[in-house]
């Protein structure tokens, strides 16, 4: 039996992070050799994450800053060379998805985009509706692809201050979208909210988006993260939160009924403050829990305080990190006994044969 007399001084938590990253796109018109640089993780940008609830994803930049966020998505209208009156994003063919909608981070010749991409051209959907609430834009950004931007277009984009709301609607074999450059190279914190199909502010087709998705760039290819298309996310410079406990003490050996002293020393390894529960579980048992908030780069120690009845070796974890604890029977075998039960029994016996004499 375990008696918890403990008193956390401090917490570890260990915030999941999972890596999300964001997936370039490149011209129809392009080569297969320029495809392939394209699409590879940027080797120059900074940290993102794409954070959702309590899920984090770590973006690795696609691109290599050899082309404009406006060349590598190729929006195509009557008025454009090459022209089209499918009004849609011929560059990113290669990303596109039937009934899906997607969010990547770009680096282009003229810095970082953040870039949406909703449907497939040519693909076999119905069309659909997306609308999307920005916050947090950079104020020194601009949104330099409205897919659609013509006149009489049904599409509606609404720009004030930091903040921009954005419908999509669009028929059958085509796709729109939109990309945002400017000041996502330095701190910066954009929180979408998402409506799709009847949710939308308006529609005029009656196809469904499906799936919401992260593009990830990997360096064969691309994963996709699919997100909540219910809930809003956060593209965050910096990384995604990221706590350990780098170190974990325990008192050793001690016998029933002897405190013993624990202390975990956590340490915030990441570029963000990190807000994070610790649990401290003995043989898989949660015995106590604390929440602790750590500046990049923070350590701080924790304690607690436990006395264990029962003799026998127990595991203490906090983290990913785990200690043994010996619990010892007392000299002459009289387990739960201490010292002084032991002194006042010695006398008790030389009494009783005193008392016999």
């Amino acid at each position: 039996m375990i008696r918890d007399s403990a008193s956390l001084t401090g917490t570890y938590a260990t915030v999941v992070a999972v890596a999300v990253v964001t997936a370039a796109v490149i011209g129809a018109t392009v080569g297969v050799g320029t495809v392939a640089a394209q699409s590879a993780p940027s080797e120059t940008g900074g940290e993102y994450a794409v954070i959702q609830g309590d899920k984090c994803y770590t973006v690795d930049l696609f691109g290599n800053s050899s082309q404009s966020i406006e060349t590598f998505y190729d929006y195509r209208t009557p008025n454009t060379s090459p022209s089209s009156h499918s009004y849609s994003s011929y560059g990113t063919t290669h990303l596109q998805e039937d009934d899906t909608s997607n969010l990547f981070l770009y680096e282009g010749s003229d810095g970082v985009s953040l870039v949406l991409l909703h449907e497939r051209y040519d693909g076999n959907t119905s069309g659909g509706a997306v609308t999307m609430q920005f916050d947090g834009l950079p104020e020194n950004g601009e949104w330099v692809v409205e897919d659609d931007s013509y006149d009489g277009r049904d599409d509606e984009f609404s720009h004030r201050g930091s903040s921009s709301r954005i419908t999509w609607v669009y028929t059958d074999g085509r796709n729109d979208g939109a990309a945002f450059r400017g000041g996502l190279e330095g701190e910066f914190e954009i929180t979408i909210t998402p409506a799709f199909n009847d949710a939308a502010d308006f529609r005029l087709y009656e196809g469904q988006i499906a799936d919401w998705q992260a593009l990830s760039a990997t360096e064969s290819g691309r994963d996709r993260i699919s997100l909540d298309m219910s809930k809003p996310v956060t593209i965050t410079s910096g990384g995604c939160p990221s706590s350990s406990v780098t170190d974990l003490q325990t008192g050793g050996t001690v016998t029933p009924g002897e405190s013993v002293d624990i202390t975990a020393t956590v340490t915030n390894d990441g570029e963000r403050t990190v807000t994070t529960d610790v649990p401290i579980t003995v043989d898989g048992d949660l015995v106590d829990e604390r929440e602790v908030t750590l500046e990049p780069g923070e350590t701080t120690t924790l304690s607690t305080t436990m006395t264990f009845d029962d003799a026998g070796t127990y595991t203490v974890a906090a983290g990913d990190r785990t200690a043994a604890v010996t619990v010892g029977e007392t000299s002459d075998g009289l387990s739960g006994f201490g010292v002084a039960a032991v002194i006042v029994m010695a006398l008790l016996g030389g009494l009783a044969v005193w008392h016999r004499r």
